[in-house]
């Protein structure tokens, strides 16, 4: 009787290690996917930023000030998303 009572609990503990160590691996997988997205993010926000800076120093056209303002207020939008992420 009591090897029976040891052998299922021994059961219900290596289930629910099994499920706990796939919740871990999944959560893992998750917050990678998360990072490369993040640093995506990141260098096409240097990429805006480089833009930005090219396009202040030439003022060519009243086409390029409409798009810079556009960027800019897009990369604003980029950062609150990530401010609201993070939080």
């Amino acid at each position: 009787m009591a090897d029976t009572v040891l052998s299922i609990a021994k059961s219900l503990v290596g289930s629910a290690v099994s499920k706990v160590a796939s919740v871990a691996a999944d959560k893992m997988i998750m917050l990678l996917g998360v990072q490369k997205e993040i640093w995506f993010i990141k260098d096409e926000l240097q990429t805006i930023q480089a833009f930005l800076i090219a396009a202040e120093a030439s003022k060519k056209s009243i086409l390029l000030k409409v798009w810079v303002q556009q960027v800019r207020d897009l990369s604003y939008d980029i950062e609150d998303c990530l401010d609201e992420f993070t939080v």
